[in-house]
């Protein structure tokens, strides 16, 4: 397992502060134990799949997954007993339920920069779905993390057409910026755009898709364009040219 000192080195490497490389090397012990106890359980999705799989070049905070079945509490503690044994002490707790929706779960560890107060503890957020709404075969991918504690491993993963969809979902529901990034990260990607799947992941909200309504929820988060994804990448796309290319694919 990693010390502080060993994180300092992936700084440059990942990009990211050393309090974010803590938590994407813990990410990845996630994943590699997640591989191990669930096989066909959990369909790991959104932006840290983006993230750890396809070079999304952000920094992403939760972990989604879409449920298949009804035993996530039991293979979210046993990946944490596995974080533990592995050497980082980790406790679980479920954090939100709403019944047939969706499953929240806080994963408090001990990680390599844990010195022993209360607030140096880092939490893994695990946000599952339980709408049983998957609508492709999900993949077979494997990661070759860069620690070198942690070896390749194998997730299953929804197909990235299904998590376009779920982006355009996720726009006219929130709106956040991070949201309209990624899509555009997919939309220059060259990844299919299925309107059938767009129509039908909104269907779960009762809502419709159209042009002028989607132009109007990515124009909402052009305020806090620059304040929230400078927390999360070092490369902050200019809002107008993001738009503009996402409007001329969707149009076509």
């Amino acid at each position: 397992m990693l010390s502080k000192e060993d994180l300092q080195k992936f700084r440059i490497t990942v990009g990211l502060n050393l309090g974010q490389v803590e938590k994407d090397y813990l990410q990845h012990l996630f994943l590699l134990f997640l591989g191990q106890e669930a096989k066909k359980e959990l369909v790991f999705k959104g932006g840290t799949a983006l993230q750890k799989i396809y070079g999304l070049n952000r920094f992403s905070i939760d972990l989604d997954f879409t449920s298949t079945n009804g035993d996530e509490e039991k293979v979210i503690k046993k990946v944490a007993e596995d974080i533990t044994n592995f050497g980082f002490e980790t406790k679980v707790s479920k954090t939100e339920e709403v019944k047939g929706i969706s499953k929240s779960f806080a994963l408090k560890i001990k990680g390599p920069l844990y010195d022993g107060t209360e607030k140096s503890l880092t939490s893994l957020r695990i946000e599952i779905s339980l709408r049983r709404d998957l609508l492709l075969e999900p993949e077979i991918k494997e990661i070759i993390p860069i620690y070198p504690d942690i070896r390749p491993y194998i997730v299953l993963v929804m197909r990235l057409e299904e998590i376009l969809a779920e982006k355009v979902r996720a726009i006219f529901w929130r709106s956040r910026a991070r949201d309209v990034y990624d899509l555009w990260f997919l939309v220059k990607k060259g990844v299919s755009i299925k309107q059938n799947l767009i129509d039908q992941k909104l269907r779960y909200y009762e809502l419709k898709f159209s042009l002028k309504n989607f132009e109007k929820k990515i124009n909402e988060v052009e305020k806090s364009w620059e304040k929230e994804l400078k927390q999360i990448t070092t490369f902050v796309p200019e809002f107008k040219t993001v738009k503009k290319e996402i409007l001329e694919n969707f149009g076509k």
